[in-house]
């Protein structure tokens, strides 16, 4: 009974955003009418929305957590000896639960805008609107292709359980960071919609823009690196970043969002690349709904893609032209007019160059990784056969524009150096990179690399400007996002070099007391034993690890049997050094002590980890600011932007 209740509040929370976007498109067709007045209704309607798919999710959260089997969705995915916080996970562990999230999501997003009170009335209408039709084409899709709530008769005796591969803590907060930053960037396109719909000036909606592309910007990082996390530790081949399709998809709306945010700068502090904007905004919600695709239609076959029908492929394919091609016409159409009226007599500005660099190399990234990804998908799906584009492909374009992109920050940070004290900083900046070089390849004897010596250089070079900038900077809230941001990017890109220049790795057949050798480590097996797991039996190795002659710890990979999805996994084993990762991994069983052990070194892996909090606080925080500043002029105390004086 309880899941009818809940398959009830889902219909009903699509109906209200149904009613929302019905009440919101009559009132832009029909102005100065009735229909204008009744739109008043819509945040109460979107608010309904909310509330019920709240409950819905709720609701079936609480069919995990009791073992109700006569779900299909709870019998797929959960088992009654399931961990509970993994039972909790499992809402969101498959296709039609994390399907439901999403719509969740986007139905709060669309809450919280509908009840914004500071834009203008008819823009506000448009931005309702808009996200109210998203949320109803999104809500439909999941009660006709993606419903969680129907009912399996006979009903199971037991779950299926959930795959082992998704039982890790990296499953309870990846998938909702990564969908609220997702599907949250249909925020900033309603706004463009709204702002080409309404001909509405710029600086009349671009500052709110900036804020939530922040906070959209800044949940979508955090869910991108726990998820990066995760690989990490759960897939045992000790990989950060694999180029897969689906970290591929997650990765193309983040560059573009990430230029997005730079031109929304430019526009909400003095009305140019407007254009530039609009587009991007358009064009970053059409990739996360193409990601969603990718995930979720059977194309492809990976670790993160869910199980799928073909129906469920064509019907995003549906959203995705329903939603993008209005989108890209009324672009073409409006965005000119827009732009002109938004566009100050003001004399060019180095800021302003160095934003459409940086977002113009963004772009060329983005491009580069959807090339890569949707070529062999379209090669396959024209009977041609199959083609493999793998990392060499994507380290060869995409990692070089990477390092330029690091470069241009530098340039665009230290504007107010001097030509000498500029040249002074690259100097110093190359020296460091390449005596770091130089020293990483003795230590970790590893050949030298001209890319690592490269990405260095960039890296302290852009922390120089960015530590320059900030201590002559004036020192409000302004300054900080920028600075955390460069500095995120700057020790993220230092981790990468690091880890792929310095990086090394052995296999061995490891025996009770034998000794293997990698750099300054030595790792000693120490024996094995059998552990008992709540749905699962695991064989585990006591490895001891030494650094020059001086033991630092032990680490304990297993291989793990789940019973009930008679699946195998190996479970890393890590022993973190400072900066650095003893990482160990078990193959296959030769006789009762002889293990197949591959022992790798990961040197300041967790810069990057580091480096993408860092990005987290920096989205948070700006988002923070700019809030503020806007609250603040609505009472005529607005803060003088620090940046804004310098454009100008």
């Amino acid at each position: 009974m309880l899941s009818e209740i809940g398959h009830c509040l889902l219909i009903v929370g699509i109906t209200s955003a149904f009613s929302s976007s019905v009440l919101g498109g009559l009132s832009l067709c029909f102005p100065n009418t009735t229909f204008k007045e009744t739109a008043s209704m819509t945040p109460w309607l979107a608010t309904l929305a909310f509330f019920c798919l709240f409950t819905a999710t709720a609701i079936l959260a609480f069919s995990f957590i009791n073992d109700d089997f006569s779900l299909q969705y709870v019998a797929q995915h959960s088992n009654s000896a399931l961990p509970t916080p993994f039972k909790l996970a499992a809402v969101w562990g498959g296709h039609e639960g994390s399907f439901l999230f999403m719509v969740l999501a986007l139905s709060g997003w669309s809450a919280l805008v509908a009840n914004n009170k500071t834009l203008p009335e008819d823009y506000a209408n448009a931005a309702r609107f808009v996200l109210s039709t998203i949320v109803t084409l999104l809500g439909i899709y999941c009660l006709w292709l993606s419903n969680p709530f129907l009912r399996e008769l006979p009903a199971a005796l037991e779950g299926r359980d959930l795959n082992p591969m998704l039982q890790d803590i990296g499953l309870i907060l990846h998938p909702p960071l990564l969908y609220l930053g997702y599907i949250g960037f249909a925020v900033p396109f309603a706004f463009a919609i709204a702002a080409l719909l309404t001909q509405t000036p710029a600086r009349a909606w671009a500052d709110s823009c900036l804020r939530w592309a922040l906070v959209t910007w800044a949940f979508l990082t955090v869910g991108i690196a726990i998820g990066s996390w995760w690989a990490y530790h759960e897939l045992g081949w000790g990989g950060w970043w694999f180029w897969d399709p689906v970290e591929n998809a997650s990765l193309l709306p983040w560059l573009t969002a990430t230029a997005l945010i730079h031109c929304l700068v430019s526009t909400a502090r003095n009305n140019t690349l407007v254009s530039w904007t609009l587009l991007l905004a358009i064009v970053t919600f059409a990739l996360t709904i193409l990601g969603t695709f990718i995930v979720r239609s059977g194309v492809l076959t990976s670790v993160h893609a869910f199980a799928s029908a073909p129906m469920r492929g064509t019907g995003l394919l549906i959203i995705l032209t329903v939603l993008l091609f209005p989108a890209l016409l009324l672009f073409a159409l409006r965005a000119a007019n827009i732009s002109h009226q938004d566009a100050e007599k003001s004399r060019w500005h180095p800021q302003r160059f160095w934003l459409m660099v940086a977002a113009s190399l963004l772009c060329a990234m983005m491009l580069i990784v959807m090339l890569g990804t949707l070529y062999p998908m379209i090669y396959a799906a024209m009977g041609l056969g199959t083609l493999s584009v793998g990392a060499p492909y994507f380290n060869s374009l995409f990692v070089p524009l990477a390092v330029v992109s690091a470069f241009a920050a530098t340039f665009s940070t230290a504007r107010g150096l001097s030509k000498h004290k500029m040249r002074i900083g690259i100097t110093v900046s190359l020296l460091v990179g390449c005596v770091i070089t130089y020293l990483g390849t003795q230590y970790y004897q590893a050949p030298f690399s001209l890319m690592v010596s490269a990405a260095l250089t960039a890296s302290f070079s852009l922390i120089i400007a960015t530590v320059y900038h900030w201590f002559n900077s004036s020192r409000t809230m302004a300054p900080i996002a920028m600075t955390l941001g460069h500095l995120s990017l700057a020790i993220t890109i230092m981790g990468a070099a690091l880890l792929d220049g310095f990086g090394s790795e052995i296999s061995a057949k490891m025996q009770g007391n034998q000794h293997v050798y990698l750099g300054p480590y030595t790792v000693t097996h120490q024996g094995s034993s059998w552990h008992i797991g709540p749905n699962y039996t695991a064989e585990r190795i006591t490895l001891s690890v030494s650094k020059n002659g001086t033991e630092i710890g032990h680490v304990t990979p297993e291989k793990r049997h789940y019973t009930v999805r008679t699946m195998n996994m190996s479970e890393a084993g890590v022993l973190r050094d400072n900066f650095s990762d003893v990482y160990v991994t078990l193959g296959s069983k030769f006789d009762s002590d002889t293990f197949a052990v591959r022992v790798q070194i990961k040197p300041y892996v967790h810069l990057l980890w580091i480096g993408a909090f860092m990005m987290l606080i920096a989205g948070l925080w700006g988002a923070v600011y700019h809030y503020k500043r806007a609250r603040l002029a609505r009472v005529g105390q607005s803060e003088p932007s620090p940046l804004s004086e310098r454009i100008h």
